[in-house]
């Protein structure tokens, strides 16, 4: 064991290279649109532990690819929580997922079975959950708003025709409206279907008009004053789509879809109700202010230790720039530029294998800040 001291000529140098030169508070693109003035502040912020948990097909088992499949599920992840389809994109959330072995807590293959042209397909399922606080970190880190857990269920008021005339679709069919309902829970969004009560039946006439205000009465009963509605039809191109989204008398969304797969036209309420919602709902996280920050990081007593750390943290993305301030043997004062506070530091390092806070390490405010290098 090398004491730290005889490694200071190495030590005391800025290590703000290239990797630490993302800005952790980068805005992500807002495809999703600007938030609803009013809802800011307005929804608190509830954990769905289900909602950190992705699934993704992966060719094997192989290292490689469970790397590449981790990201994607990492990304799935981010967009589910956010409601930002755009934010896998985002500069801090395309580096943490090079890393997201890191935020694993449990993972499972799975063999699942599908049917193609006729013919059943065997294909291998990765299942990911990720730490919840280390998740919500790096959204914080990112720049990004965070949406609820605690979300709507829009009532579904779809009607089809397939050449027969326009139908309504209820509770009885859920086989129909099966790829809406998948996508739909991707995105962390549960679409309820109307019983088809004779009044219900009635009113397809007004689903396929879209006509929300004449529907809203019905929504009412459900004690539901949110309402997705769709009419489907045979078209030139294959099937086509026009779905609007409402919420208690409000026109919240309006979008057409056209593809020559009836099941893709099915699916296609899900993304745009789940973005506008999402817009309207989402909200900032409190991770604790941006900052510059002095840390102690113990059990750092030789090069290996100290390559160590600081390969560590050039992959944590709420990095972007490390400075040393002092170094004594078993100990390292360093300056972190974090995109979060050192409460979403914490809770990031801590559910990994390298770092852990120190039984007292400060007051929260980073100031006496400790961490032990594991």
């Amino acid at each position: 064991m090398r004491p730290l001291f005889r490694l200071l000529p190495l030590l005391l140098w800025s290590i703000a290279q290239p990797g630490f030169a993302q800005q952790a508070a980068q805005q992500a693109t807002a495809a999703a649109g600007e938030a609803d003035p009013a809802a800011p502040g307005k929804h608190a912020v509830v954990q769905i532990a289900s909602f950190y948990t992705a699934e993704v097909p992966v060719l094997s088992q192989a290292a490689g690819e469970r790397q590449a499949a981790l990201a994607r599920a990492l990304g799935q992840v981010v967009v589910r929580l956010t409601g930002n389809p755009q934010a896998p994109a985002n500069a801090v959330i395309r580096r943490a997922t090079a890393n997201a072995e890191g935020l694993v807590t449990e993972s499972q293959y799975r063999q699942d079975t599908d049917m193609a042209n006729g013919v059943q397909v065997f294909k291998t399922v990765l299942v990911a959950s990720f730490e919840p606080g280390s998740v919500d970190a790096l959204i914080a880190g990112a720049g990004l708003k965070y949406w609820s857990g605690e979300r709507p269920k829009p009532i579904l008021w779809l009607a089809i025709d397939d050449g027969r005339g326009p139908r309504l679709v209820t509770g009885q069919q859920l086989n129909v409206v099966k790829p809406l309902a998948t996508r739909g829970l991707e995105r962390g969004l549960r679409f309820l279907l109307p019983a088809g009560t004779a009044a219900e039946q009635t009113a397809v006439a007004s689903i396929w008009a879209l006509d929300s205000a004449a529907l809203q009465p019905l929504t009412a009963r459900y004690n539901n004053d949110l309402q997705l509605v769709g009419k489907i039809y045979r078209s030139v191109s294959g099937w086509s789509a026009w779905w609007v989204l409402s919420r208690a008398g409000t026109e919240l969304a309006r979008w057409p879809a056209t593809s020559p797969d009836p099941r893709t036209v099915i699916a296609s309420g899900a993304d745009p109700s789940a973005d506008a919602l999402a817009r309207r709902d989402a909200v900032a996280l409190d991770a604790g202010p941006a900052g510059v920050f002095a840390v102690t990081v113990e059990g750092v007593d030789g090069q290996a230790e100290f390559v160590k750390l600081m390969g560590y943290l050039e992959t944590l993305a709420v990095v972007s720039n490390v400075e040393i301030v002092d170094a004594s043997p078993e100990r390292l004062r360093l300056s972190l530029s974090l995109g979060v506070g050192i409460k979403g530091f914490s809770n990031l390092v801590d559910s990994g294998s390298v770092m852990q806070s120190a039984a007292d390490s400060g007051d929260g405010s980073g100031a006496g800040a400790r961490f032990v290098l594991r």
